[in-house]
């Protein structure tokens, strides 16, 4: 496996605590495991943290591929027509993934970013 156009190098991140339990990284004899946004944790605190979301706790990125939980809302949002005083509203939208704003069609299961 190839990092190369992946990952994201963080200067000195594993001389840096573990954000979820904030102990040392570096000199700890739990595995490390990198996210995509380059951000360390432990192993067994990233498993942990899945448990309740999927974001990393220092940026918010996504710490998953999310390319199926996004199809998946897609499906749903096709499926679930919206009241007609919803129908033509949108909203603004930060993306937490790319930091980009949009502005997107509200819909109560959900919405993404365009980009």
């Amino acid at each position: 496996m190839t990092l190369q156009g992946k990952h994201k190098c963080i200067e000195n991140v594993s001389r840096q605590n573990c954000p979820i339990c904030l102990e040392d990284i570096h000199t700890s004899r739990v595995v490390a495991h990198v996210l995509p946004c380059g951000h360390l944790l432990h192993r067994t605190c990233y498993e942990e943290m899945l448990k309740e979301g999927y974001r990393c706790p220092l940026c918010m990125h996504s710490a998953l591929d999310m390319t199926r939980y996004w199809r998946q809302l897609d499906d749903e949002v096709a499926q679930t027509p919206m009241l007609s005083e919803y129908q033509n509203m949108t909203v603004d939208i930060l993306c937490k993934d790319c930091n980009g704003r949009s502005t997107v069609q509200f819909h109560i299961l959900g919405m993404k970013c365009n980009l």
